[in-house]
């Protein structure tokens, strides 16, 4: 038995597309052709398994993911714990139901028990999974799973299929299954997809109690021999969410996307155009809830931002005019050393009861010798012994200029270190940022205040243009502390000249 591509909803436009496939346009696949290419391509199985519903080839994100799961459903003996993040409205239920159709059609496990909020969701499922193995090519290509059917109900299936007997169960996360077993076999793979509610994730009650049962009823019903456990959802904007609880959770590997990447497009522009999700956050904004949109479209379960943060209401300053600091530091920020690059922030802070406040910044269109100079002055000005420089891309080299300047000039006891972002987006830096001087995490003198806050009301999430300089300074504050704590003290610092008559050289020149 052959099957043609134009069979598969491929045509002779998608020449590219078939090269992949390792399937011409001009001659038909044979059966081993489309088995290695379904066992392997995420899309080929889609356009297989559901010729009337595949419409947009997957992301390249969602490549990453398929790697990801059927890398793990290959392991054997094996315990892992899965959480898979996708955001809603991104396909994520029909990335589960080819995954289940994956796992009958090429791996040896046998008890796939797949646990939804409700039953009734389970038994959808497990109906589109019959629909797609009734399928007339995957039937051609693999055979027809209704000749060994056994069993044949809306919550259960037990049907021998290529090679081995295969249990395929749904069932509501909370209808008690503690102790599952079914033709002496246990779940080798236990799918959780959306078992919380929204009601369900406002309550902590709640949300405690389904995770006890997640924890002490269904994943006690693994099987001996091995389990994959598959926990996929979308952030919900509480911080009950069963979701945020799992990227907590250091025993959990974790994939979590959002809808809109870093670069400021969407996850799948096909499926969700980035002008949607814009409309989208503009009606969640204007309805004053853009935590909704942060978390069920973004997966971002600390953002809350435009006006993100109540600035009318922040904590009251730890410290009172006149009084001494306990520590101080400097942060550069730099940009592209280019016309039309952003401004360059270096800022001042100082450190009262524990929490660094800032107090003076410079926001400007500075090369890096004046941005060198500008850092300077301040340790000069304020006997501070720190400066943080952030160490992406060309910036790292600012720490051996400052460094060499410093001796140009004889002027010692000033630190010069890299700051990192720590693996985030800039955006979500700044997100996680606004959260935390909400909530008293850092301080900004009432001098800094105006520049600050009008860029925290102009910055928009969703935007990679924003003017935001600033705001980037802050995000490196509480880090600075946490890795440098032990220079964040005040200290004479020795000059032996005045360092405005010094030149201080620009970038590429020579020494």
């Amino acid at each position: 038995m052959a099957i043609t591509l134009e069979q598969l909803g491929f045509t002779s436009e998608d020449s590219q597309d078939s090269e992949q496939f390792s399937i011409t346009q001009d001659i038909s696949a044979s059966t081993e052709e489309i088995h290695s290419a379904a066992s392997t391509n995420l899309d080929f199985l889609a356009a297989l398994a559901l010729p009337t519903v595949y419409q947009y080839a997957f992301p390249d994100v969602f490549l990453s993911v398929w790697q990801w799961l059927c890398t793990y459903i290959s392991k054997t003996r094996d315990f892992s714990q899965l959480a898979l993040g996708l955001p809603r409205g991104f396909g994520k239920t029909m990335v589960i139901k080819l995954f289940i159709l994956y796992t009958i059609l090429f791996t040896r496990r046998q008890f796939i028990l797949i646990l939804c909020e409700t039953t009734a969701k389970a038994k959808n499922i497990l109906a589109d999974v019959a629909d797609m193995l009734d399928e007339t090519n995957i039937k051609s290509v693999f055979g027809n799973w209704r000749v060994g059917l056994e069993t044949d109900t809306q919550e259960l299936k037990k049907f021998g299929f290529r090679g081995r007997d295969i249990i395929l169960m749904g069932a509501g996360v909370e209808s008690g299954i503690r102790g599952i077993t079914i033709k002496n076999q246990r779940p080798d793979l236990m799918i959780f997809d959306d078992i919380q509610s929204r009601a369900c994730a406002e309550s902590q009650v709640q949300s405690d109690s389904l995770e006890r049962e997640m924890y002490g009823t269904a994943m006690k019903a693994k099987s001996p021999h091995g389990c994959l456990f598959l926990f996929i959802a979308n952030m919900y904007p509480t911080k009950w969410s069963l979701l945020r609880r799992l990227k907590q959770n250091p025993n959990w590997i974790k994939f979590i996307v959002g809808g809109i990447l870093a670069n400021g497009e969407s996850l799948w522009e096909e499926l969700q155009p980035i002008e949607q999700l814009r409309k989208e956050f503009a009606n969640d904004l204007a309805t004053g809830r853009p935590e909704i949109f942060f978390a069920e479209v973004l997966n971002d379960e600390n953002a809350a931002s435009t006006n993100l943060i109540n600035l009318d209401a922040l904590p009251a300053r730890p410290y009172s005019e006149g009084d001494i600091p306990a520590g101080n530091f400097v942060i550069i920020d730099p940009s592209g050393n280019k016309a039309n690059s952003d401004n360059v922030a270096v800022g001042y802070f100082e450190v009262f009861e524990g929490y660094p406040t800032l107090i003076e910044v410079i926001n400007d269109k500075l090369s890096p010798g004046n941005t060198i100079r500008a850092a300077l002055k301040f340790c000069l000005d304020h006997n501070c012994r720190l400066v943080a420089i952030e160490g992406v891309a060309y910036q790292a080299s600012l720490c051996y200029w400052f460094q060499f300047i410093c001796a140009q000039m004889g002027i010692s006891g000033i630190e010069a270190v890299e700051i990192y972002p720590g693996g985030f987006a800039k955006n979500s830096r700044i997100l996680k940022m606004l959260k935390a001087y909400q909530a008293g995490e850092f301080f900004v003198d009432p001098r800094c205040q105006t520049e600050v806050h009008l860029e925290i009301t102009q910055f928009n999430p969703l935007k990679t243009d924003n003017v935001d300089n600033i705001l980037d300074l802050l995000c490196y504050a509480p880090r600075v502390l946490e890795m440098y704590g032990e220079y964040v003290v005040s200290m004479n610092v020795i000059q032996s000249q005045e360092y405005d008559a010094v030149r201080v050289p620009e970038f590429n020149s020579p020494f």
